[in-house]
């Protein structure tokens, strides 16, 4: 008789050796065959499993001890990695993660895309900062006997996990984050209940400028009216010499949505200031970051980001060769992407953006650094607004895709196919949904030409992507 399907059971303690690491974070190894995915792994290691569960053709299943340990195998600093649900990767090395990155960019486009990506996909570009580059954290909360606890949730759980120096978070963010802590025993507060839908603190975030310094911290509360706000901002600002404003976001709907749509300012200008060098040649830019304002986790990283984006776009750092292309930027936020490849000599930029709060704080940052007359944002969505653009537009056209994690909508990649645009720059945090959406516009007559990952997310499995394409009519299908 042959071996059966499922040579594995829940409860198995099987020896394995690690193979590689996948899509999501987990390792990769074979029982028989059988592919079981194992969170905590390295490649090479070799280590007895506990399998927690089986599924038709994989199982699942928690190190119980390393034999042998993978030669990129290190010791995770923090000391609640494995519980907190912040970050997958501590145990592997600089190296290694870098190489693994790309190896599932490569991955994604080979089984989703059908593209052999050797000769396409880069190396994956570093970030200066391995350890304590977060520049924004959104922190759970929960009050117990104990006090109140401010950190991130347990993976598939409301357990907060709090840690007294986080390894990933700036150093400015977890003195916020103790400060918090301290002002919040002072004060007669309630935490909120999602289950019942009582209490009033839902949870608290803070943000910090990588080059300014300057802090913003936020609460989040179910209620608007808030009659300690002012003895809050007292306690915090005794602890915190850098905070530059605080700011409460009104949260009354149920769900799990982190915000909603109501901020006030309780102390300072509501805003923290920003400053990105867009080459040795242009001047820096300084940019208003909002409490709702999407900007890049990773302020250390951030110019590299948008380098390797200026460089796909025909925009090198000398300038562009001749007269720079109009550049339609869709999902543009508060505008951080536009305004670089404008002081980097584009010729036109257009945003698109959803959220009219951040195209007006757009607006604010192309005034503040005197690029209105070059830059101009609209508001609305890609998927209705990108054909109507492109039909308009008669010069030679290059579009920035910088789409959600579940990448374009089917209007968007239809918009292009029809119009097709000269270049396209497809921005990603998504390796699975940007090759789902790069199969499609190859399909159409588009060539990819290059892919760059970036690690914006050091010890986490994610992974930022540039990919360029350009339109091919005679590959058209």
């Amino acid at each position: 008789m042959g071996k059966s399907l499922q040579p594995l059971r829940v409860g198995d303690r099987p020896a394995l050796q690690v193979e590689e690491m996948v899509v999501g974070g987990e390792s990769l190894a074979r029982y028989e065959g059988l592919p079981v995915f194992i969170p905590f792994g390295v490649p090479g290691d070799r280590l007895i499993a506990r399998v927690i569960s089986t599924k038709p053709g994989y199982a699942r299943a928690l190190i119980e001890e390393i034999d042998a340990p993978g030669v990129a195998r290190e010791e995770p600093p923090c000391d609640v990695f494995g519980v907190c649900g912040g970050c997958q990767w501590q145990m592997l090395s600089r190296a290694a993660q870098a190489q693994w990155k790309k190896a599932i960019v490569e991955d994604s486009l080979r089984r989703i895309a059908g593209i052999s990506p050797e000769n396409i996909v880069a190396d994956c570009l570093s970030s200066p900062e391995f350890w304590h580059y977060r520049n924004k954290v959104h922190w759970a909360i929960e009050h117990t006997a104990d006090g109140w606890k401010l950190g991130l949730f347990e993976p598939r759980s409301h357990r907060v996990v709090t840690t007294s120096a986080c390894a990933l978070q700036h150093p400015t963010l977890t003195a916020a984050q103790h400060a918090l802590e301290a002002a919040l025993e002072t004060l007669q507060l309630t935490a909120y209940s999602e289950q019942k839908q009582t209490g009033f603190l839902r949870s608290t975030f803070a943000k910090v400028g990588h080059r300014s310094g300057e802090l913003m911290v936020g609460i989040v509360t179910r209620e608007a009216s808030f009659p300690q706000a002012n003895l809050l901002v007292e306690r915090l600002r005794e602890q915190l010499p850098h905070l530059t404003t605080v700011v409460q976001n009104v949260h009354r709907s149920a769900g799990n949505k982190l915000m909603g749509p109501e901020t006030r300012t309780l102390y300072g200008p509501g805003v923290i200031k920003e400053e990105l060098n867009t080459g040795p040649t242009h001047r820096p830019l300084t940019l208003s970051i909002s409490p709702v304002s999407f900007f890049q986790v990773n302020g250390a990283a951030v110019e590299i980001l948008y380098d390797a984006i200026a460089n796909a776009c025909g925009l090198p750092k000398e300038g562009p060769v001749g007269t720079g292309p109009h550049i339609i930027d869709a999902y543009s936020g508060t505008g951080a992407i536009a305004l670089f490849l404008a002081a980097r000599g584009a010729g036109k930029v257009t945003g698109i953006e959803i959220i009219t709060a951040a195209t007006n704080d757009a607006a604010h940052n192309a005034s503040v650094n005197g690029l209105e007359s070059r830059v101009q944002f609209i508001t609305g969505a890609v998927e209705n607004l990108l054909g109507g653009l492109l039909h308009e537009i008669s010069e030679k056209q290059t579009i920035v895709l910088d789409p959600p994690r579940k990448g374009c909508e089917t209007a968007v990649i239809d918009a292009l196919l029809t119009h097709h645009p000269e270049r396209i720059v497809y921005v990603s945090c998504n390796p699975a949904t940007q090759a789902r959406d790069i199969k499609r516009l190859t399909a159409g007559g588009y060539q990819l030409q290059r892919v760059q990952p970036v690690d914006m997310f050091p010890q986490t499995a994610h992974v930022e992507c540039i990919a360029e394409l350009r339109w091919s009519p005679n590959t058209q299908i």
